[in-house]
């Protein structure tokens, strides 16, 4: 076998469920033209470092000068099947942050896929590993080198495993032999678009993230938009709307990675004690899990919201001490919560 074909074995050996290459040419002008005019739009909210380095976003030679190749992977992380509980009273978590922190699992795995390629190549092959990080277009990369398409949701969508995929890539100095891109398959559907709690599709492929609850709840270190907080419903980190309605989504087998399957508590938690854990014990509960990254204040911000979305007036003495706390974005939150499980005609007014 080739090197190519090399890699492609070893990277289902050490647990990659898709494959693809591509080379380092830049993206289309297509990809170019709407990528600045998303930005253009503010769609990107504040999520300012979309805004920097641009140039080598849409140009992956100007990340690493003599590449020419990109390995794009892909790892399935599904569950399987979960009936999320419709209950107000437990917290809803993101499918994909139901394991552990995929950024530590898929890393690890580039890694050593980036090790063995330099003994294939008797250590000549220089490259760089990205999973999530650094100035590159994932799911464009991942498109290109004909592991799915960007569905309407924004997402990648895969045959094999829908959007329930995390993605990694490597750039090497080592020619390979180039996949073909992938096809869009989403046709006439809309079902993504029609389930967006928050209306955040605003076209398809076109996601304005100051509307996005997984931006809102994760990304976003300010208030939730006052008008979106009725939406909100229980979710305290992330949004899976789009992807549960999307039909490629159905039927997808449950990964094979033991460290991505959910943690049971975590599917069935109540609010209430998620409030405690994030108050107290944040850091070491949350150490090796990608919730982590919206930090015990923005934790407590969503709890908040999703106790007042409940009208459970149990949570009364916690949104209390809430109201207490030091970090006036919590101490709003909460006071929205309380007036709205009080029945406050004036609740509208308040926590803004």
């Amino acid at each position: 076998m080739n090197l190519t074909e090399n890699i492609k074995q070893k990277a289902k050996e050490l647990g990659f469920s898709k494959i693809g290459t591509t080379d380092t040419s830049p993206l289309s002008r297509e990809s170019e033209n709407r990528y600045y005019e998303w930005l253009g739009e503010g769609y990107n909210a504040e999520m300012d470092y979309l805004e920097r380095d641009v140039e080598k976003r849409l140009n992956p030679l100007r990340i690493f000068e003599g590449a020419k190749s990109i390995i794009s992977l892909a790892i399935n992380y599904s569950p399987g099947w979960i009936e999320q509980s419709k209950d107000k009273n437990l917290a809803f978590i993101s499918r994909y942050a139901l394991g552990y922190d995929y950024h530590k699992v898929v890393f690890a795995k580039l890694k050593l896929l980036f090790d063995f390629i330099v003994k294939e190549t008797k250590g000549k092959a220089k490259g760089k590993i990205y999973c999530d990080t650094g100035p590159l277009l994932e799911k464009a990369i991942a498109e290109r080198a004909g592991l799915g398409w960007i569905g309407k949701n924004g997402l990648l969508i895969t045959k094999e495993f829908g959007s329930w995929v995390f993605l990694g890539e490597i750039i090497l100095d080592v020619e390979l032999r180039k996949d073909t891109q992938a096809k869009n398959l989403c046709s006439d559907c809309n079902l993504c678009i029609k389930s967006c709690p928050s209306g955040a599709i605003i076209a398809p492929g076109i996601i304005d993230a100051s509307r996005c609850f997984s931006y809102l709840t994760i990304e976003n270190r300010k208030k939730i938009p006052f008008k979106l907080r009725n939406v909100l419903g229980s979710r305290v980190f992330g949004c899976d709307a789009c992807q549960e309605v999307c039909p490629f989504n159905n039927n997808v087998p449950e990964t094979e990675e033991p460290l991505f399957e959910p943690q049971k508590e975590l599917l069935s938690m109540p609010l209430e004690k998620f409030f405690i854990l994030a108050n107290k014990q944040f850091k070491e509960y949350f150490k090796n899990s990608t919730i982590k990254r919206v930090k015990r204040n923005g934790l407590l911000r969503n709890i908040t919201v999703a106790m007042g979305n409940s009208g459970n007036k149990e949570f009364l003495l916690l949104l209390k001490k809430a109201s207490k706390e030091s970090d006036s974005i919590i101490r709003k939150h909460a006071e929205w919560a309380i007036c709205k499980i009080g029945g406050n005609r004036f609740a509208n007014l308040v926590g803004r």
